[in-house]
Parts: structure tokens; C-alpha cells; sequence
């Protein structure tokens, strides 16, 4: 039986447009597994083999796009958008599929493999969706797709670790080092060029401090020149942050997220609230001072 043979099928082009190739967007900027492996899952369908990627979080470019991965905010199958991020979304494999025991939230290639699986196994194995074969190897697929991954991602890694992690160690220290200039509290710094990987590091140099102040945000631009701020997290592979951007801003974007804010030009706040974006410095740092604003007071000790 299909699960999902209304998701499937590819979208429909304007006539002048039968002989261009599909688009499949996704953001821009760094680039994660999740994205990587929902876009590798949608070109070895035949529709999509020739598909153009378009990297972009402009609005209008990505209403362009045949289907639309990890970006946009919103999840809506039968227009093929298939973002995570949004307030709203809280999919699982379990809810969206009765019947599966899998309850975690999906993430974007989740998402495609759940309402593509069927399809993407059937070309594969050179058989129908009917197939009870299918059905039966849905569960086990993606591990042999994780193993052919494994060399290119170790080598990926290495390289990483060589250019990019080692010498982010100087920025890190130049930044501790200045974190009083970019806010009295101390709790801020300012990373001199983008979003370099500081987190180890941050928490090795932290600790060296003659200063007791606990360093709660950092903020940098982006690829694409816009200003990011960044809670950090409690422990280095933690997913709580030390102090997350505010509740009420969580989830929101643009002009939505400028109104309950009180900060014109911002641009986002993620749904968990580690992470926000800003056109501007100034306004990248009032969003951390304004998160810093609110923070509870701690009750003092007898």
C-alpha cells in the first residue's frame, strides 16, 4: 500500500517553462548534513537528477523553486515546502505515518525521505512502490546511504579541523580579550570574522580568565554580511543555552519579530531561541542586550 502517493508527484511547470530543470532550493550560508542529504535524496529521483540547487533565503527567489528544503518556515507537502525550523512544527515520523514508532521531531531530509522513501527505494531497486519489498527495507535504507558517506565526511573533517578549527583559536582569544568594548557586562564578544568554530575554544580560554564573568552571547556576520547572535550553549555539545533569545521572539521573522522585539531590522530567531540574525551590528548586539535585560534575577543566598 503507498503511504504517500499524493506527495510525490513533481510539480507542475508554467508551459514556457516545460524544458528548464526543476529547482530545489535551500539556504545559503553554512552548509549542514541535513540539507546536503535532503537535496542528495531528491536528485536520484529521475524528476530531480537534473535538478538545479538554488542556495538563497530570499523569499522570492525560493517561490521560485519547485520544492523547497530546510529554509523558508514553512512545511506544506502539497506545495512541496519541507522546513523544520518554523514555531509551528512538531512532525514526527509517528504522527505524520500511523503506525511507525519513531517519535522524534523529523528534520528536513526526514522529511523527504518520509514522503519520497517509497518512491526513491522503488527506482532504486527497479521495482514497483507496490512491492512488499519496499515497504520492508524503508527502515534499513538509509544506513547503507550513511556508510558511502563516511569516507568523503572524515576527510571533510580533517581538512576542517587543519584550517579552519586550529586557527580559530587567535580569533577567540582576541575577542575575550576585547568583550569589555563590545558591552560593559562583559558577557558579549564580537568575533572579528564570521562565524568561526569558537565553541571548544571559547570554553578552554573562559576558564583562564581573571574576570568571573560568564561569556552568554557571541555575535558575528554571516556569509551573506548579516549580523548572527549566538547563545552560548551550556556545555560544549549541549542543546541548552546558557540564556536563550526570549520566548516570545521564538519562531518569528522579519517585521513580526521587529513588532514584539521593540528592534527594527531583525531578521530571525530560531524556534529553540539559540540563535537570531540582525542586518546590523548595533542590532545583532541590542538583541543580546535586550535578552540580557530580561534575564530572572537569581534569588540571593541567606
Amino acid at each position: 500500500m503507498l503511504l504517500f502517493p499524493e506527495f510525490v508527484v513533481p510539480p507542475k511547470r508554467p508551459r514556457s517553462n516545460l524544458m528548464a530543470p526543476l529547482r530545489i532550493g535551500t539556504h545559503n550560508g553554512t552548509f549542514h548534513c541535513d540539507e546536503a542529504l535532503a537535496c542528495a535524496l531528491l536528485r536520484l529521483l529521475p524528476e530531480y537528477r537534473d535538478a538545479e540547487i538554488v542556495r538563497t533565503r530570499d523569499p522570492e527567489k525560493l517561490a521560485s523553486c519547485d520544492i523547497v528544503v530546510d529554509v523558508g518556515g514553512e512545511y506544506d507537502p502539497q506545495r512541496h515546502r519541507y522546513d523544520h525550523h518554523q514555531r509551528s512544527f512538531t512532525e514526527t515520523m509517528s504522527s505524520l505515518s500511523p503506525g511507525k514508532p519513531w517519535q522524534t521531531k523529523l528534520s528536513s531530509a526526514g522529511l523527504i525521505y518520509l514522503h519520497f522513501g517509497h518512491k526513491l527505494l522503488a527506482q532504486l531497486l527497479g521495482t514497483s512502490e507496490e512491492d512488499s519489498m519496499v515497504g520492508t527495507l524503508y527502515d534499513k535504507a538509509g544506513f547503507k546511504r550513511a556508510m558511502d558517506l563516511v569516507k568523503e565526511e572524515f576527510l571533510q573533517r580533517l581538512d576542517f579541523y587543519q584550517h579552519s578549527w586550529l586557527p580559530a583559536r587567535a580569533l577567540v582569544e582576541e575577542a575575550l580579550a576585547q568583550r569589555f568594548q563590545v558591552d560593559p557586562s562583559g558577557e558579549i564578544v564580537e568575533l572579528a570574522k564570521g562565524g568561526c568554530p569558537w565553541k571548544e575554544h571559547l570554553y578552554h580560554l573562559e576558564s583562564g580568565l581573571s574576570s568571573p564573568v560568564t561569556i552568554t552571547f557571541v555575535i558575528y556576520t554571516d556569509q551573506a554580511g548579516q549580523w548572527r547572535v549566538q547563545c552560548v550553549p551550556k556545555e560544549p555539545h549541549s542543546l541548552q543555552s546558557r540564556l536563550p533569545l526570549p520566548e516570545p521572539w521564538r519562531g518569528l521573522r522579519d517585521k513580526a519579530l521587529d513588532q514584539v522585539s521593540g528592534i527594527p531590522g531583525c531578521i530571525f530567531v530560531h524556534a529553540s531561541g539559540f540563535i537570531g540574525g540582525h542586518h546590523t551590528r548595533e542590532g545583532a548586539l541590542n538583541m543580546a542586550r535586550a535578552t540580557l535585560a530580561q534575564r530572572p534575577c537569581l534569588p540571593q543566598t541567606p
